[in-house]
């Protein structure tokens, strides 16, 4: 199923092993999320081990993410869940045990003062501080409940002078850099200084990660431009953001960020609570569709799961029902009528001018796909930027950018390794990476853009845009004779040309051992199964000069049927090439 909005599922012990996880990604699994705030490094380390190994075998990429705790304070594991009742007294205080009257933390919130609220698990319980000795916290409880293991704590307003980087998150950048995942979460960041701060440590241990800035803090919220600037995506990370924020202001804080980060270009994820009753549920509320469909709607990039596959009692199912959910609202005429409408104007990039330009171009000439060929996947997500109406296909030979764009909006993300170092060997070859994934069929046009020019020795095109029609590879051999040739494919049986009309393709089967008689002129081109480059054909098509492909299985096709064959690269063609008018 070809989605616009890419799925992130967290992995847990519901899914921690690779049958579900490759559930999960036939389900429609984009990427794969390691929260290190649960588990163990090592357990983590297993898992990307077990996404890698699912990734090698399935068409689509599979992304893996690594969530740091980041600076959180979290309440001590518990045995069986404690009862707080409203308006007892409790002490919080740095330490690893948990009664339910003195309550260990993983860090002090001494930084607190007499009047100050207490949040615990998301908002659920509720306290206010009523002293502060040292480093004991006294509070009432206001709202009480049952407090489980390691519940979240937050102290909306407050700095607690906690690091941006901690013990527990250089382990795990540790971890980041040792398996080469493909994005990192920071967590509780405040402002872009602590994503150059984490880059900076990610760079030490000599990886080139990007980053994800969660935005989940109300400084966060007041820094989002700077945010967005600095890392490569943003997670809207509604959870302990409903908790620092006012809750009424988390839906339009959501939009907000969503319009900001599609009009930089840059991915956003919509994540917590989701599909949140479906941890136990086999359907979802009517309220959740609603919000995965609004967030698909407002143009975020991936929607994201939780607890819903981490712990959830139908991890494969709840993937399959947002998935669903996503389509039908991409099918509608409201998601069109918004695609039309959010287009963001041009940047200043040559690069993003001729994003833009593919998007019109593309619908004004009924294109089927737009084809990007990006080698570090710069093109392709300027390409999302713009929202076109059709998938956006990127042609990559790097499998980690491979992997990285399977965040983006639009993008089907293919693996090409490229057979040439000519700009139209890159094309070729980005286009037949199109049809492989069934997003253009031989014969469709497509528009193509191509941001790898400067990767190729001789050329001084930055940039190109194209409208082209996509052909099939047939059959590869060994390029001959350079150049492009194109017309109706025939072999030759008995050495005569009597029955091959002028401008045919002539196929030389290995069992001819013969010469040819008739008027070579009416060649445009030879396609010899013979080895080498001194065959007979080799010979002729050297003297006619015309493009010769040598070394190849005949195609089984027809006599007659149209091909296109190109000498530089040995490559034979379904149809007529659009590029074989300059050979």
């Amino acid at each position: 199923m070809t989605r616009n909005a890419k799925i992130v599922c967290t992995l847990g012990p519901s899914s921690d092993d690779q049958e579900t996880i490759a559930g999960l990604a036939d389900a429609g699994m984009s990427v794969a999320r390691l929260n290190a705030s649960h588990g163990t490094t090592e357990q983590r380390k297993e898992l990307i081990q077990d996404v890698r190994a699912v990734d090698d075998r399935t068409d689509r990429p599979i992304a893996t993410l690594l969530d740091l705790p980041g600076p959180e304070v979290r309440t001590a594991t518990v045995e069986s869940p404690l009862e707080l009742a409203d308006g007892a007294s409790v002490e919080f205080v740095e330490g690893k045990e948990a009664t339910s009257d003195r309550i260990g933390l993983s860090r002090s919130i001494d930084g607190a003062a007499v009047g100050d609220t207490v949040l615990l698990d998301d908002g659920h319980i509720e306290a206010t501080v009523t002293g502060v000795d040292g480093g004991v916290v006294t509070a009432r409880v206001d709202s009480g409940g049952e407090l489980k293991s390691r519940a979240g704590v937050n102290v909306p307003g407050v700095d607690l002078d906690l690091p941006t980087i901690t013990e527990a998150d250089e382990r795990e950048l540790d971890l980041a850099a040792e398996a080469d995942v493909d994005f990192v979460a920071a967590s509780f960041v405040r402002s872009a200084d602590d994503i150059y701060e984490i880059s900076a440590e990610l760079e030490a241990r000599g990886a080139e990660i990007p980053l994800i800035a969660k935005i989940e803090r109300a400084d966060a919220v007041e820094n989002v431009t700077g945010l967005i600037d600095a890392a490569y995506g943003v997670m809207v990370a509604r959870g302990d953001l409903g908790v620092e924020c006012p809750l009424e202001d988390v839906p339009i804080i959501q939009k907000r960020i969503v319009r900001e980060c599609h009009r930089a270009g840059v991915p956003v994820i919509t994540a917590t609570e989701m599909l949140d009753s479906m941890i136990h549920s086999r359907r979802p509320t009517r309220a959740e569709a609603s919000d995965v469909a609004n967030a698909v709607l407002d143009g975020t990039d991936a929607v994201m799961l939780s607890g819903e596959t981490a712990v959830g009692e139908h991890p494969v199912r709840v993937v399959e029902t947002m998935c669903r959910i996503i389509a039908d609202v991409e099918d509608s005429d409201e998601y069109d009528e918004l695609l039309e409408q959010r287009v963001p104007p041009a940047d200043e990039t040559k690069t993003g001018a001729l994003a833009r330009s593919a998007r019109f171009l593309s619908r004004d000439v009924g294109a089927e796909a737009i084809v990007a060929a990006s080698e570090s996947g710069y093109t392709a997500r300027k390409a999302a930027k713009y929202r076109p109406n059709i998938p956006i296909v990127a042609a990559t030979p790097r499998d980690g950018v491979r992997r990285q764009l399977a965040l983006s909006w639009g993008i089907i993300p293919k693996r090409a390794v490229h057979t040439g170092e000519s700009a139209d060997a890159v094309i070729q070859d980005a286009v037949q990476a199109a049809i492989e994934t069934g997003a253009a069929e031989s014969g469709d046009t497509v528009a193509v853009l191509s941001g790898m020019m400067t990767e190729l020795e001789g050329l001084d095109t930055a940039n190109m845009l194209k409208v082209h029609v996509a052909s099939e590879t047939l059959a590869s051999g060994r390029g001959v004779v350079a150049g492009y040739a194109a017309g109706p494919l025939y072999r030759v049986r008995d050495g005569s040309f009597d029955e091959i009309p002028a401008g045919a393709i002539l196929a030389v089967p290995a069992s001819f051992d013969g010469k040819f008689s008739g008027d070579t002129s009416k060649l445009s081109g030879i396609v010899d199964e013979h080895d080498g480059v001194t065959s007979y054909a080799a010979i002729i098509a050297r003297e006619l000069g015309i493009s010769m492909v040598g070394s190849v299985a005949l195609p089984d096709v027809a006599d007659g049927t149209e091909v296109t064959i190109d000498g530089e690269r040995g490559v034979v063609y379904a149809g007529p090439v659009e590029d074989a008018d300059r050979r």
